[in-house]
């Protein structure tokens, strides 16, 4: 039945797709493992710090408090985590953001001083791929109805891209 129709492009197209997913997944874990760190007090919360939880949330999280520390965390995490479910932390502004939120200031110039920009734009060129991908089934913007090409150097350096932005950002956080 897919005789012609699956070719090696296509498992380029998901590994360039999948590779964006972490290191949204990522940034996801990061702001909610500190915002609940913040929440329980094991970390400082600066005046910037927020996350948007709903008074009816913190409600909760405190009334937890009858059950116990552990009790506490729990809807802390399942609070926030629901909170930040509603986000994608894909584009550079959008990470910084993310980060920022919980105290991690200027993440790009910090991680990479004097080349953010270049960073930046890599990972943005990535992320709109990503999304041509998953949004317009990569078709080329030029008339004819063709998907654009991809090589498999292609998504290998989308990868090693996300792969070194999250290890230099992680070495920061």
């Amino acid at each position: 039945m897919t005789n012609g129709l699956v070719g090696g492009e296509d498992h380029y197209r998901s590994a360039l797709v999948h590779a964006v997913a972490a290191i949204d997944s990522y940034v996801h874990a990061v702001v909610l493992d500190r915002a609940v760190d913040m929440l329980m007090g094991r970390l400082s919360a600066a005046a910037s710090s927020k996350v948007g939880l709903s008074f009816a949330a913190v409600g909760k999280i405190m009334a937890a408090s009858s059950g116990g520390e552990a009790a506490v965390e729990l809807a802390a995490r399942t609070y926030v985590a629901e909170r930040l479910g509603l986000e994608t932390y894909q584009r550079p502004d959008d990470i910084a953001s993310a980060l920022s939120m919980v105290g991690v200031q200027k993440i790009w110039s910090t991680a990479f001083p004097g080349d953010a920009h270049t960073q930046k734009t890599a990972l943005g060129v990535i992320v709109s791929r990503r999304n041509r991908i998953v949004h317009q089934c990569d078709l080329d913007p030029l008339p004819g109805g063709t998907t654009t090409p991809m090589a498999s150097d292609d998504a290998l350096h989308a990868i090693t891209t996300i792969e070194r932005i999250v290890t230099a950002v992680d070495s920061h956080i």
